[in-house]
């Protein structure tokens, strides 16, 4: 829906940006062909006047949409820029594509790079549905992937731990706050200084990443 039935963005700044989106679902849906129009027509009407981000864009949508020995370059020229470090989920985006493209050619040692990369990227941003994509290719790969959960908590403090497993069962810092014997705010206070060392940025991540229930301390344990 962002660009036109014969090719033209839509929108003047919006719908560039979604080539390699757009490539990815054709690929999926098997409209490899009419995608591509889109993105070579895209690419002359930029040509020197992409910005280094476009230019990764294109270089990733070529990529996806390559004949099967033909994608390496395209999605090597688009992680060449080092501007693609500004934009880490659309770097991980094409991690991950080159990784799958690599290990399915059997050039498997080649994959375990980018993966891990990858991995570290989408789990350092809490994108869920791309972590488990790219733990099931990193598994594929060979590569011993385990849950980064464990040892995030083992940074935080015991009470932090225990306010982070009320949390993530949907209490109310005043309703954690009651349990523990501490006011709203302080409860906050320790939910802020933790989500860094958890790697996430939002309560509503905190479910996803705590598997199974956190051991509470005994009542009347430490305050602050």
């Amino acid at each position: 829906m962002v660009f036109t039935a014969d090719g033209a963005p839509v929108h003047y700044h919006a719908s560039c940006p979604a080539l390699a989106d757009l490539a990815a679902a054709a690929v999926r849906s098997g409209h490899r062909e009419e995608a591509a129009v889109i993105v070579e027509r895209c690419a002359r009407a930029l040509a020197d006047n992409a910005s280094p981000r476009l230019r990764a864009l294109i270089g990733r949508a070529r990529g996806l949409l390559a004949d099967a020995g033909d994608a390496e370059p395209h999605f090597r020229a688009a992680l060449a820029d080092p501007v693609l470090e500004h934009w880490p989920f659309e770097r991980a985006q094409t991690l991950l594509d080159l990784a799958e493209w690599l290990r399915r050619r059997r050039r498997v040692a080649e994959a375990r790079p980018p993966l891990t990369e990858a991995l570290e990227i989408f789990r350092r941003l809490g994108a869920r549905p791309w972590i488990e994509r790219a733990r099931a290719e990193s598994r594929a790969a060979g590569l011993d992937v385990t849950d980064s959960a464990p040892d995030a908590l083992t940074g935080l403090s015991p009470q932090q731990r225990q306010i982070i497993g009320l949390a993530a069962r949907g209490l109310t810092n005043r309703e954690i706050g009651e349990r523990l014997f501490l006011s709203p705010r302080t409860v906050g206070s320790h939910l802020y200084r933790s989500f860094p060392k958890l790697g996430i940025t939002a309560r509503s991540q905190l479910r996803d990443l705590i598997e199974g229930p956190l051991r509470p301390l005994p009542t009347g344990g430490p305050r602050e």
